[in-house]
């Protein structure tokens, strides 16, 4: 943590040290644009204009104020992701040709692995239906879980991240899953499970299931 507010203090008035930062958080946040858009090139884009917007606004950034870097920078993601969908007046959408993405754990979907024991196609299945009902909740909704199940934020993170407080997002993630719980019994799909990959550990996947 030192060594980043270092890093930090020295990028607010050399803009090349900035690459530290770059290099550190451009995964994470193009993890989290993926998950949101569905689109790598759009992701792309997005995961760009949040460097940009933050090396333009670091000067604003004091960590002395308690806010982790991480979380200030993960805000503009988010504020980026919310002008995206609203200039495009549409929520995310799954692209009907991520199958071999979803099961080949390429660098598109580093969150998605194929799941030892199942068939690829009905995994792929599976992995579509959670996406699309998540594509039913609400934007805010739709930003907390990704932080939470995809870029496996804690609570206090997340709160930090989208300013409200602890057990407001506690509430927003218990209705965000209990409104998949009853889409997938509306589906009939008695379980779904997305696997995700912890912290770029190769070849380790940790469950999170949706259903209780």
């Amino acid at each position: 943590m030192d060594n980043e507010i270092e890093l930090i203090t020295r990028a607010k008035e050399d803009p090349q040290a900035f690459g530290g930062l770059y290099d550190t958080y451009y995964q994470p946040i193009f993890g989290f644009m993926y998950n949101r858009t569905g689109n790598a090139e759009i992701a792309k884009d997005l995961t760009s204009e949040t460097f940009f917007q933050a090396l333009k606004n670091l000067k604003k950034y004091k960590p002395q104020k308690g806010k982790k870097f991480k979380s200030w920078l993960f805000s503009i993601g988010v504020a980026q992701v919310g002008n995206y969908f609203r200039k495009r007046a549409k929520m995310f959408e799954v692209a009907t040709d991520a199958a071999p993405e979803i099961v080949a754990r390429d660098a598109f979907r580093p969150d998605i692995a194929y799941r030892m024991g199942e068939d690829a196609e009905e995994l792929q299945i599976k992995v579509e239906l959670l996406c699309k009902m998540l594509a039913k909740l609400n934007q805010k909704q739709q930003d907390i879980l990704t932080l939470r199940f995809f870029s496996h934020m804690t609570v206090p993170e997340i709160s930090a991240v989208m300013k409200m407080k602890e057990g407001t997002v506690k509430s927003h993630i218990h209705r965000a899953v209990k409104k998949l719980q009853v889409m997938m019994v509306e589906e009939e799909i008695p379980e779904v499970q997305v696997i995700m990959h912890p912290a770029k550990v190769s070849n380790v996947y940790v469950r999170i299931p949706i259903k209780n």
